[in-house]
């Protein structure tokens, strides 16, 4: 409703541009399914910055599409005044807007004087292009931007899940959202797991805490290194040496 209440939606269309709305979790407009783009206009993208909330969905565009953009508009209505203390603001949150794109190397930064440059914009990137998917842009859930209901999810395999290596408050819910169960999860291959998480570390991490042995062979356990700054701690009438098992004499 927000991007309706702008003209450009009207500029695309008067362009011969079908626009279909929906109500999207990540990104204002799909171009194509590929390209995702975030419109700020100047106020919108010192606030965004400034409370964070720009980076999350930096974060959930690099995650689903190819393409991201940030697209930072000019508004067309500002006063002088607004124009001078937009100037130094931007002048001020330079420095964070250098930090997202080191962050998020895949993002791209396009500036555009008016929402007039921007409809001719999009016209000239749909060109030629493939049409996106309406039903895969809806499939992405809310918490691609940090959004989760918690109260949704059973508490005993949400905290379970939750302790397993490589797993944190981000990529939690997508195991959530994709698994049905624990055992099922359980019955995941390394490399399905990746094509969840989009991360080889974290799905490595997360296959070996769930695959790995419990107890260790007596092999392993007797070659155990000793630490060398081991020191030797009493106990009772025995002497032991702290990092030795009980292989060694």
């Amino acid at each position: 409703m927000r991007e309706f209440r702008s003209e450009l939606p009207s500029l695309i269309h008067k362009r011969g541009i079908d626009l279909e709305p929906l109500t999207l979790d990540v990104g204002d407009y799909i171009l194509t399914p590929e390209l995702c783009v975030e419109r700020k206009s100047i106020s919108d993208l010192i606030g965004s910055l400034n409370s964070g909330r720009l980076y999350k969905q930096a974060e959930a565009m690099t995650r689903h599409y190819k393409k991201p953009v940030l697209l930072i508009e000019q508004e067309q209505t500002q006063s002088v005044k607004a124009g001078i203390r937009y100037r130094n603001e931007l002048q001020q949150i330079i420095p964070k807007l250098q930090l997202l794109t080191m962050n998020f190397p895949k993002l791209k930064l396009i500036w555009s004087p008016g929402a007039y440059y921007t409809a001719e914009l999009f016209h000239e990137l749909k060109r030629g292009k493939e049409q996106p998917n309406p039903d895969k842009a809806l499939s992405i859930w809310k918490e691609a931007l940090g959004t989760h209901l918690v109260s949704k999810y059973n508490p005993i395999p949400y905290s379970f899940l939750s302790k397993m290596p490589g797993i944190d408050s981000r990529n939690i819910y997508t195991l959530l959202n994709r698994t049905d169960s624990l055992l099922n999860l359980v019955k995941l291959s390394e490399k399905e797991l990746f094509g969840f998480l989009e991360n080889e570390m974290t799905a490595k991490a997360l296959y070996a805490g769930i695959h790995s042995k419990i107890l260790l062979d007596s092999s392993e356990v007797c070659n155990r290194k000793i630490s060398k700054n081991s020191k030797p701690v009493r106990h009772g009438f025995r002497i032991e040496v702290k990092g030795r098992n009980k292989c060694q004499k």
